[in-house]
């Protein structure tokens, strides 16, 4: 069946920020804007430790590096941002939406979960140490196998779940390398305050650029559906004055 069909799959496709580098997650979403462009800055994968301690040169570590999102609804946000008990990043109230068929159309994968508790993920590890056992440059993993995106891609896609480690709720999907994308892909912004968030862009941003985030829905991750519902059709009303 299509999942445009089913009331429990989402449209949409959210990115939230956080602070980073002492630098607060609603400046964080003020720079993604700006640049239209989110970094991948880490490695989100169960290959990540092997990753930190290998000799990999900085191409091919990056290769593993991705930018993470969540296909949670727009009305459950609320339900992922704060502090949750075992998980290391912390999420907060501000990110972007997008359309789903636009990042399936880019490249982006929802996560893989396999049971840690179980033989595949030995073997996963086992495979990866193989695999990468002589080689510490992407261009060497090229010369050696034509598939060298799609295995860096591959996995860093791979997570585990288990009794007391299970974050497969989070619904997540992943894009390997930086995200780069256009204002007009933008579904609606996410802010904890939605009132003074057009003040706060314009110390950062040019004139320009402040009219096109007019006309994007800005909505704070608390709302339920009529909330949302009515700010997207106010930002229609804008648009047609």
């Amino acid at each position: 069946m299509n999942p445009k069909k089913r009331e429990d799959f989402s449209k949409f496709i959210v990115h939230l920020t956080r602070e980073y580098d002492n630098v607060s997650a609603e400046d964080n979403l003020i720079n993604i804007i700006d640049t239209k462009k989110i970094e991948a800055r880490n490695y989100h994968c169960l290959f990540a430790p092997l990753i930190k301690k290998s000799s990999f040169s900085l191409p091919l570590q990056n290769k593993f590096k991705t930018v993470c999102f969540t296909e949670i609804s727009l009305n459950q946000i609320n339900k992922i941002v704060g502090i949750i008990p075992r998980r290391k990043i912390q999420l907060q109230p501000y990110g972007l939406v997008f359309w789903r068929h636009h990042l399936l159309e880019k490249g982006a994968n929802p996560a893989l979960y396999i049971n840690g508790s179980g033989d595949l993920k030995k073997y996963l590890l086992s495979k990866f140490n193989e695999q990468f056992k002589s080689i510490n440059t992407f261009k060497r993993l090229s010369e050696n196998d034509c598939y060298s995106n799609e295995i860096t891609n591959y996995y860093s896609l791979i997570n585990i779940i288990q009794n007391n480690h299970d974050f497969s709720w989070e619904r997540e999907w992943r894009f390997n390398g930086n995200y780069n994308f256009l204002y007009k892909e933008l579904v609606a912004i996410i802010v904890k305050n939605p009132d003074s968030f057009i003040d706060n862009c314009s110390n950062h941003l040019s004139v320009k650029k402040i009219e096109y985030i007019k006309r994007i829905p800005i909505i704070n991750p608390n709302w339920n559906y009529e909330e949302i519902v009515e700010s997207f059709a106010l930002s229609i009303w804008q648009c047609r004055i």
